[in-house]
């Protein structure tokens, strides 16, 4: 009787392993950062400044007048997060949690989100 194999490993597995398998600064230095501005640039933001640290992705553009920054709770793109945005140098708004009803979270996702979220504010 010839034997099965037994598929006691999920397909695709292997794929996340070896994202998670890379520091999150560098994730989001390599991956995020430049995701997020080839999908900002599509929508016309031109001037787009991206920078991450402690946890916090800021970005800035309209000569400097609008910000935003995603803070991630966890050196994770699937852990906590929260957004919050400036205009023209005041404070930051109100914190926001940000993405919390996604499950399958990946690069192109989170750099979707961003741009979603400045669209809502009418911002390009």
């Amino acid at each position: 009787m010839a034997e099965t194999s037994n598929p006691s490993k999920p397909k695709g597995k292997s794929k996340e392993k070896e994202e998670e398998a890379k520091p999150f600064s560098d994730q989001i230095r390599e991956e995020v950062i430049p995701a997020t501005q080839k999908a900002l640039q599509a929508r016309g933001v031109t001037d787009l400044e991206l920078s991450f640290k402690d946890k916090t992705l800021v970005g800035t553009f309209a000569d400097g007048r609008r910000q935003f920054r995603v803070l991630f709770a966890e050196d994770s793109l699937t852990g906590k997060k929260f957004f919050s945005y400036s205009v023209d140098g005041l404070a930051p708004s109100t914190v926001e949690s940000f993405m919390i009803d996604e499950r399958k979270i990946d690069v192109n996702l989170v750099a979707f989100y961003m741009a979603q979220r400045l669209q809502a504010l009418q911002w390009y």
